[in-house]
């Protein structure tokens, strides 16, 4: 069943980089085309001068954590709202915005009719809606990005995951709706341990699985976290200019 997001959810969403309303022109940046290697090598070039970013992949790696935004913003949706977007890269259009020196761009869908999940069949549903997200958008993405700035997917693979591991583990599981904690407790659990390979894009194994190790205690910021398995290089970035604090290099890992 197709159904309208609501004024509410779209308010929700608003948090998470939706755009509601059409971005005007001169901000507009049709997504589709960086399913393209050439068309993303172009990009990236571009992208890097704009960064001041030292080389390439520093570049690619940013560019990849602006776009997994994407995965936080779908599976809320899914998780919360029992919707599934449509994230087709022809749906999609980015709103290019510069905010504090960073680039942080919004995501409008050009179609924002979403299907509702079946009360009788979620579990197939769900299987489904993670094929989209992954499988149609973030693994083709990723594959030009890999290729144009030859950078390890296993690098952009865990820019996508802390955010995942974010929005389940920092967001929906602090609800106050018991339905939708149930729920999205059942999703992430899914998400990082049983959904197959083949989910994700060309796949054996799930990709995400790898990410997931349990937080250590940092004496330095009296908090538990999940040190990365790779290095994001952001610290490679003038405005930046530091480590992130989960970063492997300076973890000991």
């Amino acid at each position: 069943m197709k159904a309208d997001l609501t004024p509410k959810e779209l308010a929700i969403l608003a948090n998470y980089r939706f755009v509601v309303s059409e971005p005007d022109k001169d901000v507009q940046i049709k997504f589709s085309p960086f399913l393209n290697e050439s068309t993303m090598s172009s990009y990236l070039n571009k992208f890097k001068n704009e960064l001041e970013a030292p080389d390439l992949k520093t570049a690619a790696s940013v560019f990849m954590k602006r776009h997994a935004f994407l995965a936080a913003l779908y599976l809320y949706s899914m998780s919360a709202f029992n919707k599934k977007m449509d994230v087709s890269p022809e749906n999609i259009i980015l709103e290019d915005a510069i905010q504090d020196g960073l680039w942080l761009p919004g995501f409008y869908l050009i179609n924002k009719s979403t299907e509702v999940c079946p009360a009788d069949r979620r579990d197939e549903w769900r299987t489904e809606a993670v094929r989209h997200l992954f499988a149609e958008n973030l693994f083709p993405v990723m594959d030009a990005i890999s290729k144009s700035a030859k950078i390890s997917k296993l690098i952009l693979w865990e820019n996508v995951a802390v955010y995942i591991f974010w929005l389940y583990e920092k967001i929906l599981s602090q609800t106050e709706d018991h339905a939708v904690k149930t729920r999205a407790a059942e999703d992430f659990s899914f998400l990082v341990e049983s959904a197959p390979g083949k989910l994700f894009g060309r796949y054996n194994n799930n990709p995400i699985t790898r990410y997931y190790s349990k937080p250590v205690y940092q004496e330095e910021t009296d908090s538990y976290n999940r040190i990365r398995k790779t290095c994001c290089f952001s610290y490679m970035l003038k405005e930046k200019g530091s480590y992130c604090k989960t970063c492997p290099r300076t973890c000991g890992m």
